[in-house]
């Protein structure tokens, strides 16, 4: 009996053992309400807040970069429209002899993105030799330019122009012609695939203190042109002809008044002519007098003529008022050609004839002059 005790107590602890280890193990098996669940839960928290964070971002301020960076590459190849305008506030003096005129004017830009108008516009028509002075207006805390952000998105810069300014004047009519004040805007780099160049309506507005003295003004006329240069400038890497530019043109039509010029231009050789007409009513027997009235008439005509042409720049043609001066030029010649032969008529004792002929050419020559200076001013 004693061996098979002692066997027990053997088999006993190691049975008991055995079961322990079991029951741990069974312990420590997770089940779904374990420990490890609320772990779980948390990671999906901070997940949820870290997409929550990104949108958040996604929704700030990176969303326009990256809707502008969108843009761009949605309009690559697609030129940038600038809206450009005028507003002409000052022309201090219309020089016609060197077609030439100071201006003072408010010039603007609006666009979107880039590039940027305000970096290389030029005006294209500025007198040699003149300093174009163009201070923007809106500039940061170094006065360095700096344009506005308007609430659409746009950019906007002002500048303040001032120069003197030329266009060839075309003075067929004088002294009733009409002339165009021109300003040429245009961009100094980008051709039209890259900017264009827009009106804005504002540009067809004047100040309302604005003169240009012994001018009448018009309605300005803003367009836009595509300036061309038939040249590749000695750059073998462009093709000639190839440059094409948007340009904004800017036209203020001026007009001389018809009465002004008419009493300035045409009445004093009017008058001279009247006065070389009255030597038809002196008797033939004082040619001397009528050689003197003539030859006074002519010197006064040439004069008028010359002061006139002093007021209008070199041009290779005849203006209005110089067709007029040469039909009086012609009236007295003849009128001095006809005192000589009434002068022969009467000293062969026919004097009633030469009467009749002073009598005949006044009429004709009467009709002919003044004719002839109302059609060229009606047909200007």
């Amino acid at each position: 009996m004693t061996p098979r005790r002692s066997r027990w107590f053997v088999l006993l602890p190691a049975l008991a053992m055995g079961l322990a280890v079991i029951a741990t193990r069974s312990a420590a098996q997770p089940t779904p309400m374990g420990p490890s669940a609320p772990e779980a839960s948390s990671d999906t928290a901070e997940t949820a807040a870290v997409a929550e964070a990104s949108a958040e971002a996604s929704s700030g301020d990176g969303a326009p970069e990256a809707a502008e960076a969108d843009d761009r590459e949605a309009e690559d190849g697609i030129p940038s429209h600038v809206t450009v305008g005028l507003y002409m506030h000052h022309i201090p003096e219309l020089d016609l002899p060197t077609s030439s005129y100071l201006a003072d004017f408010y010039l603007w830009f609006l666009w979107r993105g880039e590039p940027d108008p305000t970096e290389n516009w030029e005006i294209t028509n500025l007198v040699e030799g003149w300093d174009l002075m163009a201070e923007p207006l809106y500039v940061d805390d170094e006065g360095e330019p700096a344009p506005e952000l308007l609430p659409d998105g746009r950019h906007y810069q002002l500048f303040h122009v001032q120069g003197r300014f030329g266009h060839p004047f075309d003075v067929h009519a004088y002294p009733f012609d009409a002339q165009d004040i021109v300003i040429e805007v245009e961009d100094g780099e980008y051709l039209t695939d890259e900017l264009i160049y827009e009106v804005d309506p504002g540009s067809t507005l004047l100040h309302p203190t604005l003169e240009v003295p012994g001018w009448d003004l018009g309605t300005p006329t803003p367009t836009v042109i595509e300036s061309v240069y038939p040249t590749n400038f000695g750059d073998i890497r462009n093709p000639e002809g190839g440059d094409h530019y948007s340009q904004f043109r800017y036209v203020l039509r001026v007009q001389r008044p018809v009465l002004g010029a008419f009493v300035k231009t045409i009445v004093p050789i009017a008058v001279v002519m009247m006065i070389t007409l009255v030597m038809f009513l002196i008797d033939p027997k004082y040619f001397e007098g009528r050689l003197g009235l003539g030859i006074t008439s002519l010197i006064s005509a040439v004069a008028l003529q010359l002061t006139a042409a002093a007021d209008l720049p070199a041009t290779g043609y005849l203006v209005l008022l110089d067709h007029v001066y040469n039909a009086s030029y012609v009236v007295i010649f003849v009128a001095l050609l006809e005192s000589v032969i009434s002068v022969r008529i009467a000293d062969q004792g026919d004097v009633a004839r030469a009467r009749r002929l002073d009598l005949g050419t006044l009429v004709v020559l009467s009709l002919a002059f003044f004719g002839t200076v109302a059609a060229l001013v009606v047909t200007r």
